[in-house]
C-alpha cells in the first residue's frame, strides 16, 4: 500500500497545485527552475479532484503574469497560490489563456512559424484543449503537441 506523502510548507513562494499528471516537468522547464531555487515537486499524487495530479512548490520565487499564461497552457484548472510569511496572499485558478506566442512549435514542419515567432490561437473542444496555429490554420490537440520553446 502506498502511503500518502505530503511536501513541506514554504515561508515565501510559489505552489502550483493540481497540475495535470506528467505536466510538472514542462513547468520545471519553462521556468527554468533546474539549478536556480529550492523546488519541490510532487508526482502522480492523490487528487480528490482529479484522481492523480503533480504539484510544484518554488521557494523564494514568483510568477509573472506572463510566466502564468504560459503554466496554464501545461496546467489548466491548477491552483497558483503566492505565500508571504507561511500565509496564502494570493490564490487563483488558471484557465486557458485565449493565445500564446513563442512557447509552441507547429508540428506542421512547412509552416512558416518555424522562421517566425510562433503564435497560436487556444480553445476548447469536447473537453480537450484545441491550439490553432495562426499561420497555417491547422489545429491541433494541445495534449498530443510535444515540442515547445522552453
Amino acid at each position: 500500500m502506498m502511503a500518502n506523502k505530503k511536501i513541506g510548507a514554504i515561508e515565501n513562494g510559489i505552489n502550483l497545485d493540481h497540475i495535470p499528471q506528467g505536466n510538472a516537468w514542462y513547468i520545471i522547464k519553462l521556468l527554468k527552475l533546474e539549478r536556480k531555487y529550492p523546488v519541490g515537486i510532487g508526482l502522480n499524487l492523490l487528487s480528490k479532484r482529479m484522481g492523480v495530479k503533480d504539484l510544484v512548490k518554488v521557494e523564494n520565487y514568483f510568477l509573472t503574469d506572463k510566466q502564468l499564461k504560459a503554466v496554464s497552457v501545461f496546467a489548466p484548472g491548477a491552483t497558483y497560490s503566492e505565500i508571504r510569511n507561511y500565509e496564502v496572499v494570493r490564490k487563483i485558478q488558471l484557465t486557458l489563456p485565449e493565445s500564446i506566442d513563442e512557447l509552441i512549435i507547429c508540428p506542421n514542419h512547412r509552416c512558416i512559424s518555424h522562421q517566425y515567432r510562433s503564435l497560436f490561437r487556444l480553445s476548447y473542444s469536447n473537453e480537450n484543449a484545441i491550439a490553432q496555429c495562426h499561420y497555417c490554420e491547422h489545429h491541433f490537440n494541445l495534449s498530443d503537441l510535444n515540442a515547445f520553446q522552453l
